[in-house]
């Protein structure tokens, strides 16, 4: 598993531990990907969480994502799990996990035992144009009768030649969020070690929720003051010079 992949891990399973019951889906990693111009596609990481929303012990839980056509369901790899699982691909790049006998505890306040994950990769098909959107969003059924749906997930699939650069999340270069976690109010700031870009406008940016909406735009240095946030995990998109910056961060309570 990738270094990354494991940091982000560690945080959101704290983060899952301390916040109110959820299920969703994110994608660990960058979320501009180059078109593939060759018989093997880039591999999106994608994690899902899920917690017990019922106020009963829940025994059986099954995890149902539907990828997107233009993923290459062959190629799925299940990086990490919470728990012991069966895994089925069926038709029509439909995947269920099964967790037997999970035993998740009903979630309340400062409860512990209430949420599992899966942590998978998957590759995009080959030839996919560039300028599309991949989406991806699972659903999770807990004891047979309560079912609870995921965001979705998004990922821009760009052009090799195209005027934006994707880069990584790297916090020696870019944008940085300040501070990490926060509780909704933060900086954007550059980083210490930016390399100013001779002639170029400011910066625009913006920040997404885990659905995509867009819940906040600003331009150059700036601070923010997200509306009523709720926790979890959010994506800072800065735009520069024919650059772009994609960064992850959370907010909490």
């Amino acid at each position: 598993m990738c270094l990354r992949c494991v940091r982000w891990l560690g945080v959101l399973l704290l983060l899952s531990a301390s916040a109110t019951a959820q299920t969703d889906i994110q994608v660990l990693g960058s979320t501009v990907l180059t078109a593939p111009d060759g018989s093997e596609g880039p591999a999106i990481t994608y994690l899902i969480r899920f917690q017990n929303p019922r106020a009963d012990t829940a025994y059986h839980v099954v995890v149902r994502d539907t990828l997107d056509p233009r993923l290459d369901a062959a190629t799925l790899t299940v990086l990490a799990a919470s728990h012991p699982y069966h895994m089925v691909k069926e038709a029509n790049q439909v995947v269920r996990w099964y967790f037997e006998d999970i035993r998740l505890s009903p979630t309340t306040p400062g409860s512990s035992g209430a949420g599992g994950f899966i942590l998978f990769s998957v590759r995009l098909r080959p030839f996919v144009a560039p300028g599309q959107t991949i989406t991806n969003h699972s659903c999770v059924t807990f004891n047979h009768q309560t079912t609870r749906c995921t965001n979705q997930a998004i990922v821009w699939v760009e052009s090799a030649a195209s005027s934006l650069t994707p880069q990584t999340d790297d916090a020696n270069s870019g944008w940085l969020v300040v501070p990490s976690p926060n509780y909704g109010v933060f900086e954007v700031r550059p980083s210490a070690q930016r390399v100013e870009l001779a002639g170029s406008t400011p910066a625009q940016w913006w920040v997404t929720d885990l659905s995509g909406r867009t819940v906040w735009q600003g331009t150059g240095p700036a601070s923010a003051a997200l509306p009523r946030p709720s926790p979890g995990i959010y994506h800072l998109w800065v735009r520069e010079a024919g650059q772009m910056w994609v960064r992850p961060f959370l907010v909490v309570r």
